[in-house]
Order: C-alpha cells, then sequence, then structure tokens
C-alpha cells in the first residue's frame, strides 16, 4: 500500500498493535505467519511503515480477518488528503520538568474533537495520548491533560521502549532518553534544556 493518500500510518499502526494483543500473538508469532521479517511487524506497529496489500491480506488471514476489518475506522484516512484542511495544531507545550518532550495541541474539525499527541525531540515519534469530543472548552481539556502530564509522559516513554527494536539507531534513541531520565530524576531539567551527546545544556529563553 503506498502513501499518496497521506495514510495516518502511527494510527493505523497503533490499531495493528491492538489487535496483536487482542489475538495475544508475539510479533515474531506474526512475522513468521506472514512471511516476513520481525523488523517488518515492528516498523508497521510503529507508523514508520505501511504494510503492502498483500502483506494487509496476509496479516487479516494471521488474524482470522477481512482486510476491510483490519482497516475498519482507519479505512477513511486513506482517502485523508481530501479533508488536509480538517487538522490544525493549537499549540505546542514544553513539558515540565522533562528534557524535549512536547504536547501537541490539535484540533480536528472533521470530527470536532480536540487531540493530545505526544513527543520527544530527539526521537522523533509521535504518540496520540488522547482524542475526545468538545464537551469542555479548550482551556479546561488543556488544563485538565496538563495536570496529567506525569502519568502521559511515563506512558509515552513506555510505549517508545516498546516500539524501539535493537538496532543500532534506536538503541542509540534508547540510550539518549535513558541519559534524559537520569537527568530529569536528579533534578537537572527545565524549560529551555536540550540532551546533546548524552549531556544537557541549557538556553536563555
Amino acid at each position: 500500500m503506498n502513501n499518496k493518500y497521506n495514510f495516518d500510518s502511527i494510527s493505523f499502526g497503533m490499531r495493528l498493535t491492538k489487535i496483536r494483543n487482542f489475538h495475544k500473538k508475539t510479533q515474531e508469532q506474526v512475522a513468521e505467519l506472514v512471511g516476513v521479517s520481525v523488523k517488518s511487524v515492528q516498523n508497521w506497529e510503529s507508523g514508520s511503515k505501511i504494510p503492502g496489500i498483500d502483506n494487509l491480506v496476509a496479516l487479516a488471514t494471521c488474524y482470522g480477518m477481512t482486510a476491510g476489518e483490519i482497516l475498519e475506522d482507519e479505512a477513511y484516512r486513506i482517502f485523508e488528503k481530501k479533508f488536509d484542511f480538517r487538522k490544525r495544531t493549537i499549540e505546542t507545550i514544553e513539558i515540565e520538568d522533562y528534557i524535549e518532550v512536547f504536547m501537541d495541541f490539535t484540533e480536528d474539525k472533521y470530527f470536532d474533537r480536540y487531540e493530545v499527541w505526544i513527543w520527544d525531540e530527539f526521537a522523533r515519534h509521535k504518540y496520540m495520548y488522547c482524542s475526545m469530543e468538545k464537551v469542555i472548552s479548550y482551556n479546561d481539556f488543556k488544563k485538565s491533560m496538563l495536570q496529567q502530564s506525569k502519568s502521559i509522559v511515563t506512558e509515552y516513554r513506555q510505549w517508545l521502549f516498546n516500539i524501539l527494536s535493537d538496532n543500532a539507531e534506536d538503541m542509540e534513541t534508547k540510550e539518549q532518553i535513558e541519559k534524559k531520565m537520569r537527568c530529569e530524576k536528579a533534578g537537572m531539567a527545565e524549560r529551555g534544556a536540550v540532551c546533546i551527546d548524552g549531556k544537557v545544556m541549557y538556553f536563555d529563553n
């Protein structure tokens, strides 16, 4: 499956992970059943790559589903190019007490929802933490998310470490995140901090 329609590979990857966990299969088992490498399954679930149509059908067979059921609520995303206008970032906020960890507050005008994405400047893997109908004001929604920032960062990093493989690039990313965590624990984190070669540097606002 090519990505000319701006398919949301991150959300689809999260869906593939949920389907696999529901069927109580490991990435190794799925890779063997589909006939691909474990790295391919990891790439699909992290959203860095999208399975081709043959592999999509093979995944569906692996789970006893149809290709349409695998796509399900993600199917509309294939045509997201028609709705490029629908999402906008309201603001990006650096999370206090963490180094280079950010929240993206996004509005999905098509579904009239707020979304919160969290990401690390070094890792560059985005994780959708929350999608919520606009039942409260944006300021109240933002306040609620910021109050949960510690648990959100913990969940994000657990997800991040789960999708990182044992290749050299991913191991470097994991090492950098671990160094940041040690600095944060020692009280060395503040706004404007960046981690370069394992060392925390600070810049004036």
